[in-house]
């Protein structure tokens, strides 16, 4: 059936092409070339395809439109780019990244880490309303590649004065007309031409939005041949409304609504090409973008089966009408650009010093456009705006004035996530965070925890310096969280532990993903048993902590990382403790033991600890843990010490150690090594098993080490994690020979 229809399409070409040379002869001219583009969103792949073989044919396309992603594929067409530039290009894309709408991870400046994809869910409060976009994904990033890509033509304005003529056509959002964009930046002609109502943002517009031209006119033939072409080669990637069970996200949700009316449009506009191609990709949809290089397949295989007609066209037309044309080297070069201004539009109550710092650019200095992008890209990880992409205004020849273009987020966003682990209970998290409260280039915070085990944390962070490195901290903490004491398998003791510590401190951001720090902290421990088999003690320690501490995290993503290390140590001494405790004794008798710890001798803490994750395939990780804490000349009292156990880091003392539950080992020496590997066996589903070894009791109070004291400890765990973005999860079972008992671990959520 495909090798009847393409003999008879082959047919009707022959026939058109004679008509059209009869009618050029006549007019003395060389007939125009029409192509047209049509919307699909990850299907518009296949376009790429069809430009290979035109190129390869010698095909000259004298004008072009389109549609969505036919306008994106379009335009870098007309720009310049062959069919194989652009297949280039593409392969290097994050999709994942292109469609977040979030900033990328290792952009995410150290000092914003804390908190950066630790909700399910944000919202911004301006006037004591919240505040809501016009679609769920602004995509900064795809606003930073397509200037990217678009750079060679920045000082080109009027689309016909490309190397091929261009329109791309939006929709007005105010009256749900068709507009057809020539002019103007190319960046944000495409940028509303793909804008799917709801999903992406509109585009502002000479008082107007703009959304996605596919809603009334997805298949722009009228317009090409209103450019003036007289053969007309169309790509129709929507070949009817697809069945209600192929729609399995809100990308293609949305896009089938958009196609509701473009269904009768499209009979009318195919009827006026002399060529249409409609690749066979019934199985995909608009969101498939996971499938970029199926399609890509597809669209070259479609591209070879045309192939003969592009070349017996380009043959016809060149034999009449001779030109010389290379379609692999129209694309102008630009290296660098002379930023002679920097303007803003959009800035009302942000620090435009602070964003100046971020950006890292001056006026008078030549850059690339990977050096702009890249402080766009930092700037936007300052968590202040929910947009900022940029737009060149040409001044003298390789020089333009930089306008930023800023859409700011809420100096208050409200912030909720959900929580359950095995070992803190169920839990709602609330972050209420506020920008610039007190002063500029601040952020105060305040974070809660309602659950079994109610956690809090108050927080003030103030930028200052010239480059807005270095900051103070104000922070106070108040967790209520259960201390268990083992012997083996067995519990012995249950304390509830309301602790609070009171912290401020001097950090230096050295690099973007690394800080150091120097402060000191007051803290305070007041115990009390909540299930005892034995004496037990009740009462409450205080003391001071001078520290310094490092931090770095170079990790992908917040949550089953790929890539990337994560790294913090904190060394210090504790000093000035006062305590008050009363022991019970078996036979119910209370001594007061205060004077054993208060005012006792100072000691020293130190905690390190190392992740290194390396990919070994685009599904397989290797990552492996170094993690040691011990105290130095401490007296070894319960809530001194440091606690080994659990899959994830919960509170400030703990060494995770998979095969061992949270806290059941209790020591003032600990440390050990993990070996995991991590698979992506299916979607966003991870298999992951651990394999780790330790030592504890190796440090005593008058020895760093001490062989006599010195025990070890090994332990095996396999886990099923589902990287879910509002709700990642992870199931695991664990075991350690010699504690022989095999646990479960379940975390849904996040974790404080």
């Amino acid at each position: 059936m495909k090798i009847k229809n393409s003999i008879l399409n082959g047919i009707q070409i022959s026939i058109c092409f004679i008509l059209l040379f009869a009618n050029a002869l006549m007019a003395q001219q060389r007939p125009k070339v029409g192509l047209v583009l049509s919307g699909g969103g990850a299907k518009g792949i296949a376009h790429i395809g069809v430009l290979k073989a035109i190129d390869s044919a010698g095909l000259k396309i004298d004008y072009i439109t389109g549609t969505s992603m036919g306008s994106i594929i379009g335009g870098l067409y007309t720009t310049g780019y062959s069919g194989n530039e652009i297949e280039k290009v593409t392969k290097t894309l994050n999709w994942d990244e292109l469609l977040s709408g979030k900033p990328i991870y290792k952009h995410v400046s150290i000092d914003e880490k804390d908190e950066y994809g630790q909700y399910s869910a944000e919202v911004g409060i301006k006037d004591k309303k919240a505040q809501f976009a016009t679609g769920l994904i602004d995509s900064q990033e795809l606003w930073l590649i397509l200037n990217k890509m678009f750079m060679p033509v920045y000082n080109v304005k009027d689309f016909s004065k490309f190397s091929i003529p261009f329109k791309c056509i939006a929709t007005d959002l105010s009256n749900g007309k068709a507009v057809v964009i020539s002019d103007g930046d190319i960046v944000k002609a495409v940028r509303a031409s793909m804008a799917i109502p709801s999903v992406f943002t509109a585009v502002d517009s000479d008082k107007t939005k703009l959304v996605d031209g596919g809603i009334v006119r997805n298949f722009p033939v009228k317009d090409v041949k209103e450019m003036g072409a007289d053969i007309v080669i169309g790509v129709n990637l929507f070949t009817g409304l697809p069945d209600i069970e192929k729609l399995n996200n809100v990308l293609d949700v949305f896009y089938q609504i958009t196609q509701y009316r473009d269904a009768d449009d499209l009979v009318e506009e195919k009827k006026l090409c002399n060529l249409v191609i409609e690749p066979h990709l019934e199985k995909y949809s608009a969101g498939s973008f996971d499938a970029t290089d199926s399609i890509m397949d597809i669209g070259d295989a479609v591209g070879k089966l045309y192939y003969p007609y592009f070349k017996k066209l380009a043959d016809s037309l060149n034999v009449l009408y001779p030109i010389t044309y290379d379609p692999y080297n129209r694309l102008p070069k630009v290296e660098t650009i002379v930023i002679d201004e920097i303007a803003y539009e959009g800035i009302e109550y942000t620090s435009t010093s602070l964003l100046l710092q971020k950006l890292g650019l001056k006026p008078s200095n030549s850059y690339t456009v990977a050096q702009i992008n890249e402080g766009f890209r930092k700037a936007f990880a300052s968590r202040y705006y929910d947009n900022i992409y940029y737009s060149l205004t040409p001044t003298t020849e390789g020089h333009a004035k930089l306008i930023c273009k800023i859409k700011e987020k809420p100096l208050t966003q409200l912030k909720v996530g959900l929580s359950f682990h095995q070992f803190t209970g169920p839990a709602l998290l609330l972050n209420l965070t506020m920008r610039d409260l007190l002063l500029n280039k601040s952020r105060t915070m305040g974070k809660f925890a309602i659950g079994e085990n109610f956690r809090i944390l108050l927080e003030h962070k103030q930028i200052f310096g010239p480059k807005a490195n270095n900051f103070f901290n104000l922070s106070w903490e108040r967790q209520n969280l259960p201390m268990n004491l083992y012997d083996g398998t067995q519990k012995l003791f249950v304390y509830d532990v309301a602790y609070s510590q009171s912290d401020i401190n001097y950090t230096r951001v050295m690099a973007n993903d690394w800080s150091i720090a120097a402060g000191i902290s007051y803290q305070k421990n007041k115990f009390s048993p909540d299930v005892v088999e034995d004496e037990f003690y009740t009462g409450n320690i205080s003391n001071y902590f001078a520290y310094l501490a490092s931090e770095s995290i170079t990790t992908d993503r917040p949550n089953f990382p790929t890539r990337g290390h994560l790294f913090n140590a904190q060394g210090g001494i504790v000093f000035g403790r006062k305590a008050q405790i009363d022991q019970t004794l078996e036979d119910g008798t209370v001594q007061d033991i205060s004077s054993l710890v208060d005012n006792a001798p100072e000691f020293y803490k130190f905690m390190v600890n190392f992740t290194k994750f390396n990919p070994l395939s685009d599904k397989l990780v290797l990552f492996y843990t170094l993690q040691t804490s011990f105290a130095f000349k401490s007296q070894g009292f319960i809530v001194d010490n440091f606690y080994l156990g659990g899959i994830q880091q919960l509170f400030r003392q703990q060494v995770a150690f998979a095969g061992l539950n949270e806290q059941q080992i209790n020591s003032t020496s600990l440390a050990s090594g993990q070996l995991g590997m991590q698979y992506n066996f299916a979607g966003s589903l991870f298999l992951m098993g651990r394999a780790n070894t330790g030592i504890y009791d190796f440090t005593t109070q008058t020895k760093a080490w001490d062989s006599d004291t010195v025990e070890s400890i090994n332990g095996f765990s396999l886990g099923l994690g589902y990287n879910l973005g509002f709700l990642p999860m992870e199931l695991t079972a664990m075991y350690s020979p010699e504690i022989g008992k095999v646990y479960s671990h379940v975390k849904i959520g996040f974790v404080f």
